[in-house]
């Protein structure tokens, strides 16, 4: 039977930059352009490979447009110069100045034709080959590959004040469910084989999460599922964090922190710093994310779970044009022939304002950032680190959530439902603790919970400038334990 790439998103993304030139601008100024914010988690994208791919479209584009601004001076330079000497009755250095023109032209539309084939060759590699993406591309530089590789670690997540109310895991897409499990009591012992009360073994909260991260793979035997405990703090509050979250206050925080950071996130509730378990599952080839963000509150005697669950849908329609190119050599030139013949004036008297745009916006945005860092230099501690949005959660279309892909979701999400509780139950019973009543709820929690996927929740996101959303139009929630959700409008591009 056929069967999804278990990389498919990341590779119709890495060959849509190469026919998308906002797109791959988009995810250019996100990832490696100069910055202070924090970037959202990848949910199973390949950044290092997504870059080099954007890296090698934009070195193509920017290679064409320098040609083509040489051209678009020259052009009218040699026609202007041909009519007047015609004028002036200069036969041949008229036929000189035309044939230059002509020549220009033609190399032109030769540059043009070679962009376009350029990247059309390179996405139908990346759709048609099973050569790996991320060695389809050339590296990056050493020190953007290692800071990308380490999103892949990341167990610390700063998110904006701008995106708090709606979804402060930022990037983890529409909200399915958010709830407060029945408290359990957790202070009677447990009894021997001849009735006699064990001794409870202590433990907090962290002790918990820690054995859920562990085991949950194992008891819930789902191949892509991945589990992290990870600190989540509001931007405005990293610089509070110290030198271990924050070593430079005028540069993005680290998304790897010290183990002790997090752990002692789960036992206690700093001021917009808690720790959460977060558990995330991928289906087949990555077109659907789940994930379920959970934290224990363990108040003796009692113990519950702060549930979260949210799903990320399928890429939006546009990230299927690779599937649509034509792939032989004779067919796929002559579409590229009419491609660029339809925008070819554009393309050549454009090609100066896109280079002296891209210029003038980079040049806008270090001034900003000389700006704030002047500002924080000075002792500025209300600076806002946290993300805004993320990638994954960006370029997804609930619209796209067919019933395969609803029936996919409410499975995952009953299974890491059930995982949590056995292993929760696992947990106690290791600690000698008396579960009687943790059974009784966990009963009424499996019989109460139900997941409702009939519609989309908010809806359809586009990428547009840097990482927002902009929807066209609103959607009624779907009935369910829960209403809310991502794929809200989101906040302009970071600086």
């Amino acid at each position: 039977m056929p069967k999804y790439r278990t990389d498919l998103v990341t590779r119709r993304l890495c060959a849509t930059v190469h026919l998308d030139e906002v797109l791959a601008r988009a995810v250019w100024a996100e990832y490696v352009e100069d910055g202070l914010q924090a970037v959202a988690l990848p949910q199973g994208i390949n950044l290092v490979a997504l870059v080099r791919h954007t890296q090698q479209a934009i070195a193509r584009w920017r290679h064409r447009d320098q040609a083509l601004a040489v051209a678009a001076i020259v052009l009218p330079a040699a026609t202007a110069l041909a009519l007047w000497q015609v004028v002036a009755g200069n036969q041949g250095m008229a036929a000189v100045s035309a044939a230059v023109a002509v020549v220009t032209l033609v190399a032109a539309w030769w540059v043009a034709h070679g962009a376009e084939l350029g990247a059309r060759r390179a996405a139908l590699v990346l759709g048609r080959e099973g050569a790996p993406a991320m060695d389809l591309a050339p590296p990056l530089g050493p020190e953007v590959e290692q800071r990308l590789e380490s999103m892949k670690r990341a167990n610390f997540v700063a998110y904006n004040a701008k995106v708090e109310r709606i979804n402060p895991f930022v990037g983890s897409g529409w909200r399915i469910t958010e709830s407060v499990w029945d408290a359990v009591d957790v202070s009677r012992p447990a009894k021997d084989d001849q009735g006699r009360d064990k001794q409870i073994i202590p433990f907090d909260a962290a002790d918990l999460h820690h054995y859920l991260a562990v085991e949950m793979p194992k008891i819930v035997g789902l191949e892509t599922l991945h589990a992290r405990n990870r600190l989540y703090v509001r931007g405005l509050h990293v610089s509070y964090l110290g030198k271990d979250v924050l070593p430079d206050a005028t540069r993005p925080p680290v998304v790897v922190v010290p183990k002790q950071l997090v752990k002692s996130g789960t036992v206690q509730t700093g001021a917009g710093a808690e720790t959460y378990l977060c558990l995330r599952m991928l289906g087949p080839g990555g077109r659907v994310v789940v994930t379920m963000h959970l934290r224990a509150h363990l108040l003796m005697p009692r113990l519950t779970w702060e549930v979260t669950a949210y799903v990320i849908p399928p890429l939006s329609e546009r990230f299927d044009a690779v599937e649509y190119l034509p792939t032989g050599p004779v067919r796929l030139w002559w579409h590229t022939v009419r491609t660029v013949n339809r925008g070819f004036r554009h393309t050549l008297f454009g090609a100066l304002g896109r280079l002296n745009g891209e210029g003038a916006r980079l040049r806008r945005k270090a001034r900003l950032l000389s700006q704030i860092r002047k500002e924080i230099r000075k002792g500025r501690t209300d600076w806002d680190y946290g993300a805004e949005n993320g990638l994954r959660e960006a370029v997804a279309d609930w619209d796209r959530m067919g019933y395969i892909e609803r029936r996919d979701t409410s499975h995952y999400f009953k299974r890491l439902e059930q995982g949590v509780l056995l292993a929760t139950g696992a947990f106690l019973r290791a600690h000698n603790v008396d579960t009687s009543d943790f059974e009784e709820t966990e009963k009424r929690i499996v019989n109460a919970q139900t997941y409702n996927f009939a519609g989309p929740i908010t809806g359809p996101a586009q990428f547009g400038n840097h990482l927002q959303q902009v929807n066209h139009q609103q959607h009624t929630p779907p009935p369910g334990p829960a209403q809310g959700g991502g794929g809200q409008q989101g906040p302009p591009g970071r600086p």
